[in-house]
């Protein structure tokens, strides 16, 4: 008995199906996948827990540190403000007058304007940026040139500058995959942009947050070391950060 190949009209008529198949497989995944990570972002902004920046007035001030950058200078995500990065270094040196211009959903564009705010010179200026350049997609580019123009405003008021970038974001739990895989190469590609701006300028120092995977407190506990929003960091995150910060700025230990 001879079995006949379906004839051209046919062969199409299938293909046809199958790809109709294929496309409508991939819109009711990408469908789900987007409503899942919509529902992530907005249970994010209900568990989110807003913080004051930290400042701190000194009559008779020993120094003075100036915070720059985003919702991480203004430590969001902690439930008190003493226990940011901004109020662990009043703690931790007594005396010394903290002014906190960080602001909220700030890149790096926006750092040269927050260190203009205020008058005078510092004994330190703390940086912390980098996150909303990576989720809001700021090219290299873009970043290179706004942390070149704020290191350049930077050194005009400090001697000392310290920039900390944002650590491995994708690592965050509110990330459906492929974001978190995206959010840790851009996290890389923004921190490599502070890190070349930074290049010939012996008085500034990058802080890396970066640890291996198999080591990373933040993979490995993200419930204690996030805060319920799922991004930020919570006291506990915050408490590491200034660990990483006070051992790699070499002010710190003199001031110690």
């Amino acid at each position: 008995m001879m079995f006949m190949k379906p004839s051209w009209p046919l062969r199409v008529a299938r293909q046809s199906r199958l790809d109709s198949t294929v496309m409508l497989t991939a819109a009711v995944l990408g469908a789900s996948w987007a409503t899942l990570q919509c529902f992530r972002l907005l249970y994010a902004k209900h568990r989110r827990i807003d913080t004051a920046p930290f400042s701190h007035v000194e009559p008779t001030p020993a120094r003075r540190f100036l915070i720059v950058g985003d919702s991480t200078g203004v430590g969001i995500g902690s439930v008190d403000s003493r226990s940011t990065v901004a109020g662990r270094l009043a703690a931790a040196f007594p005396g010394t007058v903290i002014v906190n211009h960080a602001r909220d959903r700030a890149r790096s564009f926006d750092i040269a304007a927050q260190i203009t705010t205020s008058t005078g010179r510092f004994d330190l200026i703390l940086i912390l940026v980098g996150g909303n350049d990576v989720t809001r997609f700021s090219s290299y580019q873009a970043v290179l040139v706004a942390a070149e123009h704020a290191l350049d405003v930077a050194g005009s008021r400090s001697d000392h500058v310290a920039v900390v970038p944002p650590a491995d974001l994708g690592a965050a739990p509110i990330w459906v995959w492929p974001l978190d895989a995206v959010f840790s190469r851009r996290a890389e590609r923004v921190r490599r942009a502070w890190q070349y701006a930074m290049r010939e300028r012996a008085h500034m120092h990058l802080v890396d947050l970066r640890m291996p995977r198999h080591r990373d407190p933040f993979r490995l506990a993200p419930r204690r070391y996030y805060s319920p929003d799922g991004i930020h960091p919570s006291a506990d995150g915050y408490a590491l950060w200034f660990a990483q910060i006070t051992r790699q700025v070499p002010l710190f230990a003199e001031a110690g």
